[in-house]
């Protein structure tokens, strides 16, 4: 007979598991309206996400076989979950038509105009290994085939960083067209097979399979080979590392004084001054600048891995802004009907001297400087956020939608035409961390 205490362990355990789907180290992350979009348009890799309720009975029974199919297939698909319980995210799991639990649709590389992606319903048996071959056979091809005389083409032929496997297989594996699936957008791959000793002598390999990194697209001759593992994380973190991480500095002829391009933080007034309002040195005042809102929370894992996210989306409008010319109109669009005119100073505007177009930075919105930028401009509770501020018409522009590339892009071109942009009341300021009382994280 089971005794009552063992039958009452058994409930709290089972009602612990409904109540806390995908908790701790699970290899599911939860996903709500703030990070959905984002996450997933930051991936071409197959991904699976479950819309379900703790309390559904076949929610339950699916959980450890969802998990399994995750751990088998990292590196190749993402599996992820959204709690429909969750006021906060009923309205996305209306979005989806989700009307019974629990749900699961597999977002494909294809993309709408917007660069959204698309949707399908999984029909397949819910069991770990079918869900995993689904997955794999998902998988897409992004990996162009190469031949050794063609590689110098490829580096150059575009703007992104590239990444080239050189093999004796006469197409790459799972590993290679996941990684090619999760940087998609973001570097090129593709692969030559059975290259020649030249070209192997030329790149430093001395065996095969090899993974070289070219993250100058001007020069072929600038190489990273690739040492480690032959395993996604350490593999996907080199790539990114070298190839996405490594922000060059550039600068346009004119230009005596380079400016490092890059994402930065603003903690106190100083940073302000120094990345939006009075640059040192000779660097003029940019035309915009785009803050971003974070809330980043550095002892939890989760919380940064969304903060590389965020930052991520911010780098990419940072890139998308890189090829506008220094001297590109910055007047106010006076015929935009939700624009308020803000009058100028003539002498800023002087296009005899170039200037960067666009600096982006984040603040921490957990931290005194970022409530009082929230503060300061009226942006939304809800996290991630942004506002594009114009230090010399001394406008802005708080951002309002998903978090997403396509979009943060489209604002950004919007607020750099002048488009949305409204006087700004008072001065720019921040206390920072010179505000007693707060921690900084």
């Amino acid at each position: 007979m089971v005794s009552i205490r063992v039958l009452v362990l058994a409930a709290v355990a089972a009602a612990g598991r409904a109540a806390g789907m995908f908790d701790g180290d699970s290899a599911v992350r939860q996903l709500t309206p703030t990070n959905f979009d984002l996450v997933l348009e930051r991936t071409s890799q197959p991904t699976f996400v479950k819309f379900y309720a703790p309390w559904c009975g076949h929610c339950q029974t699916l959980e450890p076989e969802y998990e399994r199919a995750a751990t088998r297939t990292h590196g190749v698909a993402k599996f992820y979950a959204v709690n429909c319980d969750v006021e906060s995210n009923r309205g996305l799991c209306a979005r989806y038509n989700v009307q019974g639990f629990p749900t699961l649709k597999v977002f494909t590389e294809k993309r709408t105009k917007r660069g959204s992606r698309r949707a399908v319903d999984y029909q397949g048996a819910r069991k770990a290994s079918a869900m995993a071959k689904y997955a794999r056979s998902m998988l897409p091809s992004l990996s162009t085939k190469l031949s050794a005389d063609g590689l110098d083409t490829f580096v150059t032929g575009t703007q992104l960083p590239k990444a080239v496997l050189l093999t004796e297989r006469s197409k790459p594996g799972d590993l290679w067209r996941g990684v090619a699936a999760h940087f998609d957008r973001k570097v090129q791959l593709a692969h030559i097979v059975n290259p020649d000793s030249a070209t192997l002598e030329r790149l430093g390999v001395d065996k095969l399979p090899a993974i070289v990194v070219f993250p100058e697209h001007t020069d072929p001759s600038v190489a990273e080979l690739y040492t480690g593992e032959s395993k996604y994380l350490p593999l996907a973190k080199f790539i990114h590392a070298t190839a996405i991480a490594r922000k060059p500095v550039r600068q346009s002829k004119a230009q005596t004084n380079p400016v490092a391009l890059d994402v930065q933080q603003i903690e106190t007034q100083a940073d302000l001054e120094r990345v939006c309002i009075s640059p040192a040195g000779s660097s003029p005042v940019p035309i915009l600048c785009v803050i971003g809102v974070i809330a980043l929370e550095p002892e939890f894992e989760e919380s940064r891995a969304e903060h590389a996210q965020v930052v991520t989306v911010l780098e990419s409008v940072l890139s998308g802004q890189r090829l506008r010319s220094p001297h590109a109109p910055t007047q106010p669009n006076s015929n935009s009907d939700d624009y308020d005119e803000v009058e100028g100073d003539s002498s800023a505007d002087d296009t005899s001297e170039p200037s960067p177009p666009l600096r982006v930075a984040w603040v921490n919105a957990l931290s005194a400087a970022g409530q009082q930028v929230r503060a300061m401009f009226g942006l939304s509770d809800d996290l991630p956020t942004a506002v594009a501020v114009s230090p010399r018409k001394h406008a802005a522009a708080p951002y309002h939608g998903a978090f997403t590339r396509a979009n943060m892009l489209d604002w950004a071109d919007q607020c750099y035409e002048g488009r949305g942009m409204r006087r700004i009341a008072g001065e720019l300021i921040i206390s920072g961390k010179q505000e007693a009382g707060h921690d900084e994280l």
